[in-house]
This record gives C-alpha cells, sequence and structure tokens, in this order.
C-alpha cells in the first residue's frame, strides 16, 4: 500500500528525530548538521526545513521529545506508602535518566556552547513551571507533586512544593553535570555525595536525620543508583 503524502512526512519526521537523537549523544548537539542528517534517512535538506522549520525547530523538538521521555521514566518510579523514600527514589530515576542520555540531558537545560547555548525552557516560580512547554510542565510537575506528599506527610515542615523542588533540583543538577564530566565515578565518593546532599536537604526542610536515612536506605536497597 502506497503511503500518502502525510504519512510520508511523518515517518521522515520520526526518521529525523532518531537519527538526531542518536548522533547528538555519539558526539553532543554542538556537531549536528542539517546536510549529514538529511542525507542519513535519504531526504534533501529541505525535507528538514519543511518538518521543522530549520535547525532551530529540529532541536526544540528533541528538548521536547526528551523532557517527554524523561517525565515518563520519573513517573514510573512506583508510589509506597513512605513519600520521603519515593521522593529520593525520583530522584534516582532522574540521574539515571540523565547519565544514560548526558548529551540530550545537555541540551535539554541549555548547557551547550556556542550559537546553541539557549533557555533552558525551566521557569520555576512560586505557581509553578511558568513560560514553559507542555512537556517541561509535565516534567516539573512530577518532582513538585511528589514534594507535595512530602509535605502533606507531616515530614517536613510546611514548604512551597515548588521552592523546595528547586532545592532538589539546583543540587541533582549540579551533580550530575560533575558526573558526566567525569568528576565522580559510579561508585565510591560519587555516590556518597549524592545520597548525603539528599538526605541533608530533607532533614534541612525539617525531616528527622534518623528517619531520612531509613527513606534514603530503603531506596539504595532497591536499586543501585545513578550512573551504576
Amino acid at each position: 500500500m502506497e503511503e500518502t503524502p502525510q504519512a510520508t512526512a511523518l515517518s521522515q519526521r520520526d526518521r529525523l528525530l532518531e537519527v538526531a537523537l542518536r548522533r547528538l549523544e555519539e558526539s553532543g548537539p554542538e556537531v549536528l548538521r542539517a546536510r549529514t542528517l538529511t542525507a542519513e534517512i535519504g531526504a534533501s535538506t529541505q525535507a528538514l526545513y519543511t518538518l521543522f522549520g530549520g535547525m532551530p525547530g529540529l532541536f526544540e523538538a528533541i528538548v521536547a521529545d526528551g523532557f517527554e521521555r524523561f517525565a515518563a521514566h520519573v513517573r514510573a518510579v512506583p508510589e509506597t506508602d513512605d513519600p520521603v523514600a519515593d521522593f529520593f527514589a525520583q530522584g534516582w530515576a532522574f540521574g539515571e535518566w540523565a547519565l544514560t542520555n548526558p548529551q540530550l540531558y545537555r541540551l535539554m537545560f541549555g548547557v551547550t556552547g556556542g550559537g546553541l547555548r539557549r533557555h533552558a525552557g525551566l521557569e520555576l516560580t512560586v505557581a509553578g513551571a511558568a513560560n514553559s512547554s507542555p512537556q517541561v510542565r509535565s516534567a516539573m510537575e512530577v518532582m513538585v507533586r511528589s514534594m507535595d506528599r512530602v509535605v502533606a506527610s507531616g515530614r517536613i515542615r510546611p514548604v512551597d512544593p515548588v521552592l523546595a523542588s528547586g532545592q532538589f533540583l539546583s543540587a541533582t543538577h549540579g551533580y550530575l553535570l560533575l558526573a558526566i564530566a567525569g568528576v565522580f565515578t559510579p561508585s565510591g565518593d560519587g555516590l556518597e555525595v549524592a545520597r548525603e546532599v539528599g538526605v541533608n536537604l530533607m532533614v534541612g526542610l525539617g525531616d528527622d536525620p534518623e528517619a531520612a536515612m531509613r527513606s534514603m536506605a530503603s531506596v539504595e536497597a532497591g536499586q543501585a543508583g545513578p550512573g551504576a
């Protein structure tokens, strides 16, 4: 059965995204070129401009796809009766995904060089994730909802879940960039740093130190953690 023009366009779009994501992880976002990408799927460069409006549009599509897959990965962490452990477990999932897709993670959060340096699409305010794409808002809502459960449990003092999530995001993002750069190894000091930061932040928000350590230990008992 012959493909319709619309089906052909959708197929080309999916194939271009697939090729771009693979080459992104192989070499980084800075080396992606329209001619190379379209040649791999047997199309002219005009196809990329027709489907995405040019390379900036392709990068926007890559970032949107990345946040959508990132949110799905973190959201898949099952909930238990310990919301603090669940929050930590989602943090491990966050790190696991980022370290599996380091170049995409860099692009998603604006950590790129030259003309690719761009706004990460995140604007965390007391009202939530503002001025963001639906994919970015969805990803941030996963973290905020999880922190909401922690606040509701009474384990920490009443805090704005968006601002509290922003503290964890800042610490996690900093750790991940160092890990991607090879500063931390998959075992030993690297994981100890990530664990202690998470526990210390939760205790700083009001959790009992021993309770926070038990919650972290329950997560570590079920998975090796990011980078393993």
